[in-house]
Formats: C-alpha cells, sequence, structure tokens
C-alpha cells in the first residue's frame, strides 16, 4: 500500500492557538495509531506502515514539535502530548482505534490510555 503525508489543524479545547499536525497514512480497515519515540518523526513507521497497512488503515502523526508538526506552547509534559494526541484524533473524526508506539510514543500513549481510555481498543508498546 502507499503511504500518504497530510497537514491537518488541530483546535484545543484549552483555548491555545491552533497548531498544525503532519502525519502519514497507509492502507485499510481498522485504525492503528501509530505514534513515533523522540526525537524522530512518523517516517521511521514507513516500512511498518507498507507492512500492517494490508490489515489495517496506519495513521502515523508526528508528535507536536517533530518532524513537522507544530509545537506545543510552554514547556509541555507528557499529558500535554497525551492529551495532544486525544486532539488529533477528534479532528480526523477517530472516536476510538487501537494504538502501537515505541519508546517516548510508548509513554505518550500509556499516558493517553490512562486518561481516556475508552479512546483505545487495544495497545501495543514496543522499546
Amino acid at each position: 500500500p502507499m503511504i500518504t503525508r497530510h497537514v491537518l489543524t488541530v483546535r484545543s479545547a484549552s483555548g491555545a492557538p491552533p497548531r498544525k499536525v503532519h502525519y502519514r497514512r497507509c492502507g485499510s480497515g481498522p485504525v492503528l495509531l501509530m505514534v513515533h519515540q523522540s526525537p524522530r518523526s512518523s517516517a521511521e513507521y514507513e516500512a511498518l506502515m507498507r507492512q500492517w497497512g494490508a490489515h489495517f488503515t496506519c495513521i502515523a502523526p508526528d508528535t507536536p514539535g517533530f518532524g513537522q508538526s507544530d509545537a506545543l506552547p510552554g514547556k509541555p509534559e507528557i499529558a500535554d502530548f497525551a492529551d495532544a494526541l486525544c486532539e488529533f484524533l477528534d479532528a480526523l473524526g477517530v472516536a476510538r482505534c487501537a494504538a502501537y508506539g515505541f519508546h517516548s510514543g510508548g509513554i505518550i500513549l500509556v499516558t493517553a490510555i490512562k486518561r481516556q481510555p475508552q479512546r483505545f481498543s487495544c495497545l501495543a508498546v514496543g522499546g
């Protein structure tokens, strides 16, 4: 499957200015959110996306401040990155999905699932 690249404007419920999120998308089937480690970008998942895209709609955003995504304001903590990830899902119209994260991407996802468990059907973490 082919990987396409997109930019989405995400508006925060906290009243922070809108921010741009760059993401890669590949495949078809149930949504699988893929969160990369820092200080990398979603580019690190291209090989996996081509493989897993046969079974899933793989969506891999560049986390805030990395790749081509705008940074979060101030000095964000892991919970801010987790909330930003859920805002990204809202902007995409994804209510619930499976997720995969590696290293710090896994930490962000574990935090997100603790804050909004209804958003995730399952979680796999590597690293």
